[in-house]
């Protein structure tokens, strides 16, 4: 992932040169959202339940919605 253009207000998701969301943080640092969440599907959850800013969890949110379509 590309410069740290952020997609959340907490800084843990940013975006890469393609305008995609990627983790700015954890063990997943560096990889797009829709990846993680399609290879490790309990990661979604554990997001949702972490402490995590509502805004940020928002965009987790949408992104797990829009691969479900």
């Amino acid at each position: 992932c590309g410069d740290k253009k952020f997609a959340d207000f907490a800084g843990r998701i940013i975006y890469d040169d393609k305008g995609v969301e990627c983790f700015n943080f954890g063990k997943y640092k560096g990889q797009r959202v829709a990846d993680v969440f399609r290879r490790d599907t309990g990661y979604y959850g554990w997001l949702m339940d972490g402490e995590f800013p509502e805004y940020t969890k928002r965009v987790f949110m949408k992104i797990f919605l829009d691969l479900r379509k």
